[in-house]
């Protein structure tokens, strides 16, 4: 969770802010225009992650979003699979209901914003290609399997190193805790790719097709309390 924050607040988002099509704002971490969001009917809930939507919807309308990339916010993160399995599934399929929703416009009158939208599409997509590369690489080649893979993951250094020292330096962090934690992400990766796919497949093509409702029923990526000790009640 670590790595994939630094990379989304210190090189994503800055670079969407830059052109003026943040792809989202956050609920637990912005501050809205009351009178504007009033007079949107409050958040949306056409969707699972209402956030994202009232993001577009207020984007295509013509308003204009900031990221502060100095602000502190505090959120909880999933503390076990289960909880980050449901928030990666209802962000997945909140993201797919979106794009559903707004793509059309989104083209017209956002077109960045439209681009961010697909290349997050194609990189769903074509995740499992580059997964795969190393078993390509040996299989088409006479590279042994050690070396193939020991190339793929040159690449992947190569492209995840650099956001993590800037990020880790913009917020004051320790480099080495952090870069110790990069072989962590490829756990938290494996997820997002399973529901990212899942999404894809339900509220791209089930739901279109009326073989699915799609996801409805919000789930937490938290407990609402932590377990306690038992109690024993007697008469």
């Amino acid at each position: 969770m670590l790595i994939r924050c630094l990379c989304g607040f210190h090189w994503h988002r800055p670079i969407q802010a830059r052109a003026n099509s943040p792809m989202v704002c956050s609920g637990c971490c912005s501050v809205f225009r009351r009178d504007d969001l009033m007079a949107f009917g409050g958040f949306p809930e056409r969707t699972i992650v209402e956030d994202m939507d009232y993001t577009w919807s207020q984007q295509i309308a013509g308003r204009r979003a900031v990221y502060v990339s100095d602000a502190v916010a505090l959120a909880a993160d999933p503390e076990d699979l289960t909880y980050l399995r449901k928030q990666v599934w209802r962000w997945m399929a909140g993201f797919c209901q979106n794009v559903r929703l707004h793509l059309g416009r989104l083209v017209v009158h956002k077109p960045l914003l439209a681009v961010w939208v697909l290349l997050a599409l194609l990189e769903i997509l074509t995740a499992p290609l580059w997964w795969a590369t190393p078993f390509v690489i040996t299989a088409t080649t006479d590279q042994p399997p050690a070396l193939a893979f020991l190339w793929w993951a040159g690449a992947e250094l190569l492209l995840t190193t650099p956001p993590l020292i800037y990020a880790a330096r913009r917020r004051k962090l320790p480099l080495t805790g952090v870069l110790l934690n990069i072989p962590c992400v490829y756990a938290t990766k494996a997820v997002n790719l399973v529901y990212a796919w899942k999404a894809l497949i339900v509220e791209l093509l089930l739901v279109p097709l009326h073989l699915s409702r799609g996801l409805t029923v919000y789930e937490k990526g938290r407990a609402d309390t932590r377990p306690g000790p038992a109690v024993t009640a007697t008469a």
